[in-house]
């Protein structure tokens, strides 16, 4: 057997082998011999019949077991030899097959994706660092305040105010179609910032155990429910219960119910230390990303475009898992938006192949930079990830091990590692000090 190798400059490479006659004869007997035990030759059992009988019933009949077997076998010899290795058993094209002449077999096969990394040190971003003001601050005590508040029932005589929290049954429809049969019960914030502009004032007034029927048309644009958007509906409501809410006053007496503090300025210096705690963690993640998009522009990738092409499809699955719809494939779900498959599949192709950049970015970076993981730093993960679900460190352990995970988080902890390395070796300029409100706008991804 003799072979040659080709690399391409799209992450594939050409193999062709070529076989003496004396190695398709050998398949073919190998061929034989499987089918030995299922050919039927008068006078003998299934498997006992001599091997020159079963070659002479089965003749050429057994040529796409031989070939099968012979490139299985010369591929099994050949992966440690090969310079870049296929990711899948390739498939083979027969272009000649012969007992008496021999056989040469070529294929295509996708190779593992390559980077080439540019200088880390030449590339540059700017890191954002929060400004905690006194106006922040107010806010997050007076989130903290809702969460204390005290609900009063009112009377049966006392009508809704646009404060209370109400107790109702309800049910809807949307113009021109039929109620439900049956009520929902549930509860109703008056005042809340995600009701729709509009909807208390049918409440306003109303008491104790009184119905009401009213028809509300939903503004145009509505993000907390846009299959509502412009759309008018006919509700019924029963207010069941009005409750009048209090809040406490935010004073020392406050700051001691909160957390035991001493007095609110202590109250107020924990709560600016765990703001700018919060938002330094999440600013300093949002930099590490723009570092990598940054190295990521910069680098060079060799990617399969069926690699593309399957992690595609795990973007869309995921996609699928994360909002609660059905299991589809990306055909049938572009059929039900009315969409071409082609174009639906590279609105998700494209998260696929920056999934699959970051990770063979973040293992070439670990091997350029010999960066490994200790088992001190596997525990020291571990106690970390514990800590942040609020859980002991060994209960997250034994779970890991229960799903053997093991490797996912050993990986996880390992890419914290690499994370921290691109951040200190990235030049940074000096700092962009922000407000709360462009950090959130930062990351949420609205700027």
């Amino acid at each position: 057997m003799e072979f040659t190798a080709k690399k391409n400059n799209n992450a594939t490479c050409d193999l062709t082998i070529q076989f003496t006659a004396s190695e398709v004869e050998s398949a073919f007997q190998k061929a034989y011999v499987n089918a030995s035990s299922k050919v039927k030759i008068p006078g003998f059992r299934p498997g006992k019949a001599p091997l020159h009988m079963v070659e002479k019933v089965l003749g050429d009949s057994v040529m796409d077991d031989a070939a099968n077997l012979m490139l299985n076998q010369a591929m099994a010899d050949l992966f440690e030899k090969l310079e870049h290795k296929p990711i899948r058993i390739p498939q083979f094209q027969m272009e000649t097959f012969d007992r008496k002449t021999g056989a040469k077999a070529k294929t295509t096969y996708d190779t593992k994706p390559e980077v080439t990394l540019p200088k880390i040190k030449k590339i540059k971003i700017q890191p954002k660092e929060i400004k905690i003001t006194e106006a922040d601050i107010q806010k997050e005590l007076e989130g903290i305040q809702k969460n204390l508040a005290r609900n009063t029932l009112k009377e049966e005589s006392e009508p809704v105010e646009v404060t209370d929290l109400l107790e109702i049954q309800y049910k809807f429809k949307e113009e021109g179609k039929e109620y439900p049969d049956a009520f929902q019960t549930g509860k109703f914030q008056m005042g809340a910032p995600q009701n729709p502009p509009g909807f208390e004032s049918n409440l306003v007034g109303m008491k104790m155990n009184e119905t009401k029927e009213f028809t509300f048309q939903y503004p145009d644009v509505f993000p907390q429910s846009p299959e509502s958007a412009g759309k008018s509906f006919l509700y019924t409501v029963q207010v069941t219960a009005i409750y009048k809410v209090s809040y406490p006053d935010i004073n020392d007496d406050f700051a001691s119910e909160v957390d035991g503090s001493a007095n609110l300025q202590e109250l107020k210096d924990k709560t600016k230390k765990q703001l700018e705690d919060v938002f330094a963690s999440a600013l300093k993640k949002r930099a590490i990303d723009d570092a990598y998009t940054e190295i990521i522009k910069e680098a060079k990738f060799l990617i399969p475009e069926s690699l593309i092409y399957e992690e595609t499809d795990s973007v869309f699955q995921n996609f699928m898992r994360e909002f609660g719809l059905p299991v589809s494939s990306i055909s049938d779900y572009a059929k039900r938006l009315g969409k071409e498959e082609k174009e639906v599949r590279e609105s998700f192709s494209k998260a696929a192949e920056k999934r699959i950049q970051s990770y063979i970015l973040k293992q070439k970076i670990a091997e350029e930079h010999k960066i490994q993981i200790s088992e001190e730093e596997v525990a020291a993960g571990y106690e970390k990830e514990a800590s942040a679900q609020g859980i002991p460190a060994e209960s997250l352990k034994k779970e890991v091990q229960k799903q053997k995970a093991e490797s996912f988080y050993r990986d996880k902890f390992l890419f914290d590692k690499i994370d921290e390395f691109v951040y200190s070796e990235v030049e940074k300029k000096s700092p962009k000090s922000i407000t709360t409100e462009d950090a959130e706008k930062l990351l949420s991804g609205k700027e």
